[in-house]
């Protein structure tokens, strides 16, 4: 019942949503006065050996005129090949209705040194996509789209469309970024700014060097880029997020982090008068817990479990939270909503609170961008307590543990919205959780047949995701998703039960798993044999396909992994004590083997030390993650013949099946392989 309402809601608010936009239809008109015609070369094949989907971009402008608070668009593509026609042959343009309108100038084909009228709008559908429906997020964003007809290979596809109006959130401040090179080439690339003489952008290049060429009317300052015949740019693979390879230009109307903070200060209002309902669940949480401590606690887990994560972002309320009455009374709000909510609950006790906008894939990468109030794609929440520092997300579910413990996601700065603040502030890293894992092989005799127990202890963010797991799905799909992790290694395991134990005092969450595996030991050549390998490690250790680079790679950070593996044996055995560790750029790896009482320990550790390797590590990186992996595999065998077991220790044999493996699955951590599917 409870999933059938929910369902009901989202389809209600889509359906209130479409009606609108059925309202909602572009208009077609000339093109305005004010833009410049740039003449284009519709006959150029230098770069069409570069294109994909079979079609080659001829033009791309953007012209911007501020006052008319217009923006100009021309496109041009060339269908060169059969595939062209069928990845080419549709116009899609998105635009927010509740600030923009879409205004079509031309749509036509070039054919033969014709051109071919296509611009109907009643051929023109606007549909309503919401492409981050999935991700709990509603932003009212039409899409305009036209299926062309008769679209043939040599045809030339061209079309100029303008969208008037700028959001208002922005108080008329305009910023933008200007990409001049993409992983498709271009024959020209076109930029206009018009600025009135009453108004400054600031401009600022990132890996580009052209410069604007300027020209001044009465009225007007004008800016122009031109760049022709770009070819494509090469992106190496497993690039770091906050690493921005694309040449581009900013430009933005804010001077400096200040003016940013001032413009966030407004939408954030710091003294809300709270609804009799909301200010008396401040006083019961103020009731029930003792200390400043225990009270951001529990205002923590209840935004962050009580009020669950669903923003409908249109026009304005892009950027500006709802107030916190208004989330605490419909139990739903987005980062910016939650965040807001969380510091108003906190105020009335006393405690000192502030949002922090972050930009959660660029990250530091913030400290080279001009200030503008669209750097930032969330939001979190700085408390100050007895003269120290914590960060919160409220939009991370059932995070537990004292409050030193509590995980923060490594955003590495953000804008703190105070009426103090003048910079982006760096945020120290404090995601201090690790995965402890020990796998208990017994083996009672030769027939086969093996127990295996699985013992997991996560800390910090390994617990938040663990048990988010375990919220989100039933024990039946943990089971079976936890026993297709072990059949990619053995392919009679079968898992007999599953049990976990959430520690919320001090946030440690603990996994028991109980496997039966037959068959366990493989024939060959007259002996049994079998393989041993930290299936969680092996599992991180990333290497890129891209090996020859110029371009950082990102591996898994932070990342902490303790697995020890216990194998008792039915009898004494052959075994050798070995060890192994080393630490290069990138991470810390330690290995120790040892044989007592008829039982072998495997010890493994793994530390990631950051978020990327540099170019200029890379052979070292990849060098010590094979030196690592030549670690990993610990053989045992018996001789059928003789009756006697054999040490196989890092036999050939056996680590190229385990490298086989480890290519399939590395760069996924383990507890994403056990989690199921949606």
């Amino acid at each position: 019942m409870k999933l059938i309402s929910v369902a009901m809601a989202a389809l209600s608010l889509l359906s209130v949503c479409n009606i609108s936009a059925q309202n909602v239809r572009p208009r077609a008109s000339a093109e305005p006065g004010w833009i410049t015609k740039i003449p284009v070369d519709y006959k150029s094949t230098s770069l069409d050996a570069e294109a994909e989907d079979g079609y080659i971009d001829l033009d791309y402008e953007k012209q911007v005129n501020l006052k008319e608070q217009s923006i100009y668009v021309r496109r041009s593509v060339r269908i060169i090949s059969e595939a062209g026609v069928q990845n080419g042959s549709q116009i899609s343009i998105g635009f927010d209705p509740s600030y923009e309108q879409l205004i079509f100038h031309t749509i036509r084909i070039l054919r033969d040194g014709k051109a071919i009228n296509k611009l109907d709008l009643a051929r023109i559908k606007t549909i309503q996509q919401e492409k981050d429906l999935d991700n709990f997020i509603y932003n009212g964003t039409l899409n305009a789209v036209l299926f062309l007809d008769d679209v043939r290979k040599g045809d030339i596809i061209e079309y100029t469309y303008s969208t008037k109006g700028f959001n208002s959130i922005f108080n008329g401040k305009y910023s933008d970024v200007y990409g001049t090179q993409f992983t498709s080439p271009f024959y020209n690339i076109y930029y206009k700014l018009v600025v009135p003489q009453n108004r400054t952008v600031n401009i600022k290049n990132s890996n580009e060097t052209a410069a604007p060429d300027v020209s001044s009317t009465t009225a007007s300052t004008i800016y122009e880029w031109r760049k022709t015949n770009v070819k494509a740019m090469h992106i190496e693979d497993n690039i770091p997020t906050w690493y921005d390879p694309y040449p581009e230009i900013m430009v933005s109307e804010y001077s400096t982090w200040k003016e940013v903070s001032d413009w966030a200060l407004s939408l954030f209002p710091v003294n809300a008068q709270l609804s009799p309902e909301l200010r008396s669940k401040v006083q019961q949480i103020q009731k029930e817990n003792q200390t400043d401590e225990a009270r951001v606690l529990a205002v923590l887990h209840f935004v962050q479990d009580d009020i669950r994560y669903m923003g409908i972002e249109m026009g304005a309320h892009s950027h500006k939270p709802s107030g916190p009455n208004k989330v605490f009374a419909q139990r739903f709000g987005d980062c910016k909503e939650k965040s807001l909510l969380f510091c108003a609950m906190l105020r009335p006790m006393g405690i000192e609170a502030a949002p922090v906008l972050i930009n959660s894939d660029y990250k530091k990468t913030l400290f080279t961008w001009l200030p503008c109030s669209t750097d930032f794609d969330h939001c979190t929440v700085r408390v100050k307590l007895n003269e120290k520092f914590y960060w919160f997300d409220p939009t991370i579910s059932y995070q537990r543990g004292n409050i030193d413990n509590v995980s923060y996601p490594d955003y590495q700065c953000g804008l703190v919205i105070t009426d103090t603040t003048t910079a982006l502030t760096a945020i120290p890293r404090h995601t201090t959780g690790s995965e402890m894992i020990k796998e208990i092989f017994t083996i009672p005799d030769m027939s086969g047949t093996v127990k295996l127990e699985v013992i997991t202890t996560h800390t910090g963010d390994y617990a938040d995701i663990a048990r988010s797991d375990f919220k989100n799905n039933s024990l039946y799909e943990m089971q079976q998703s936890y026993q297709d992790f072990y059949l990619s290694y053995f392919d009679d395991a079968k898992s007999d039960s599953l049990r976990y134990e959430d520690n919320e005092k001090t946030g440690v969450f603990i996994t028991k798993e109980f496997y039966t595996i037959k068959n366990f030991w493989k024939d060959k050549n007259g002996s049994k044999t079998v393989s041993f390998t930290p299936f969680v490690i092996e599992s991180v250790l990333e290497v890129p396909k891209d090996r020859q680079r110029t371009m950082p790679f990102s591996i898994g950070y932070p990342a902490n992994y303790h697995e020890e593996m216990v194998i008792n044996l039915p009898s004494e055995w052959k075994v050798k004590k070995t060890s192994s560790n080393f630490t290069c750029p990138g991470f810390e790896f330690d290995k120790r083997a040892s044989f007592a009482n008829r039982q072998v320990t495997l010890n493994y550790d793994y530390r990631s030390l950051k978020d990327y390797i540099d170019p200029s590590e890379a052979d070292d990186y990849l060098s010590n993650i094979e030196k690592a992996r030549r670690q990993l595999d610990y053989g045992l065998s018996f001789d059928d013949a003789s009756g006697e077991p054999v040490d196989k220790r890092n036999a050939k044999r056996i680590g190229i099946a385990a490298l086989i493996i480890s290519f399939v699955i590395a760069g996924v951590v383990w507890w994403t392989q056990k989690q199921p599917s949606a």
